[in-house]
């Protein structure tokens, strides 16, 4: 990676120059809308915060949760029963189905194997990153499998892993989001703030994957990068933008752009937790921010942090988001209107 790297530092001279750019041209007073997630209530083995959601996507109708443990299966929502929450017909709770997540047992296969972190599915295709961690080092690697349209059963077989180098070792840092531009995914490192990384990329790889990674320039968005959401018509997504104050010597984070542009809601001006929703685009062979305000969620309490770790759209109509163990399982419904 590092000969790609230097190939490519004059692209990313140009590119910083562009984001310097970017915020100057953008400067505006609007205050960013903050907004309160509306709890989806669940029951069954799913609310237990040991499951840790760590990522999730549609396949058609059904909203498949993948827990970060090898534990061999997933969680499956059918889109009618989240309808039925969303437009209170129903107040009942949702109990997902859990259907078999078939994979080599990767504890013996890969050494320091730590989590499953993104799931996205492309027609019967699925792709997952999985986390590599040892205390001095990080890494992940892109495997693909296959769906059964039938039993919902996703199997991911024996095969050649495709290393994601990160860019810098962050502890319990790598590629938790991914997204899928028809024969195309991109990775994305999960810290990419300007004191932890100075010239920040996604990784790309062709589909179905060939092992020939290209780097292309993100904006440096501090704090972390949790999940995103697929690509809309215009090749816009939208990711979570998340930080920990406790975290604070780990990411190491540098001033909040976004902050200084557009302002903070009521709850994030009183506080350092960071919970929101950030557009990005996919253009020139960059990825950049669009011009569009951050959303940000109502923050609970003085003190609690919920690490939203999944991130799906819901038709034109919101998000459907959920955290991993902290405070609890949580799964909710962030209203577009509300934006």
């Amino acid at each position: 990676m590092k000969s790609l790297f230097d190939q490519n530092i004059l692209f990313y001279a140009r590119w910083s120059l562009v984001t310097v750019l970017y915020i100057i041209s953008s400067c505006t007073d609007r205050i960013p809308t903050e907004v309160a997630p509306i709890n989806i209530p669940l029951s069954g083995p799913i609310t237990d915060r040991n499951e840790e959601i760590s990522g999730m996507d549609w396949y058609g109708d059904q909203l498949i949760l993948l827990p970060e443990n090898l534990n061999g299966y997933l969680f499956v929502i059918p889109k009618s029963e989240l309808d039925a929450r969303i437009h209170n017909q129903d107040t009942s709770t949702i109990f997902p189905k859990k259907v078999k997540f078939l994979t080599p047992d990767y504890k013996k296969t890969i050494p320091g194997f730590d989590s499953f972190e993104a799931i996205a599915f492309r027609g019967y295709e699925v792709y997952i990153t999985i986390e590599i961690r040892f205390p001095d080092s990080m890494a992940a690697v892109l495997a693909r499998g296959h769906i059964d349209e039938n039993t919902m059963e996703v199997t991911i077989p024996e095969q050649n892993l495709i290393e994601l180098a990160v860019p810098s070792f962050v502890d319990n840092m790598s590629y938790e989001s991914i997204v899928i531009d028809q024969n195309t995914i991109y990775a994305f490192f999960e810290a990419n703030g300007d004191s932890l990384v100075k010239n920040p990329y996604a990784l790309i790889c062709s589909l179905p994957p060939t092992g020939k990674l290209k780097m292309v320039p993100i904006f440096p968005l501090e704090y972390r990068i949790a999940d995103a959401t697929r690509l809309d018509s215009r090749k816009h997504f939208w990711i979570i933008n998340y930080f920990y104050p406790g975290n604070r010597e780990t990411m190491k984070p540098a001033k909040d752009v976004l902050a200084i542009q557009y302002g903070e809601g009521p709850t994030h001006s009183m506080s350092d937790r960071v919970e929101r929703l950030v557009e990005f685009k996919l253009k020139d062979k960059k990825v950049s921010l669009t011009r569009k305000a951050p959303l940000e969620l109502r923050l609970e309490g003085e003190k609690t942090s919920r690490k939203w770790e999944a991130l799906a759209r819901y038709d034109n109509e919101g998000f459907l988001i959920a955290t991993d163990k902290y405070p609890a399982t949580i799964l909710a419904f962030i209203p577009f209107d509300s934006h």
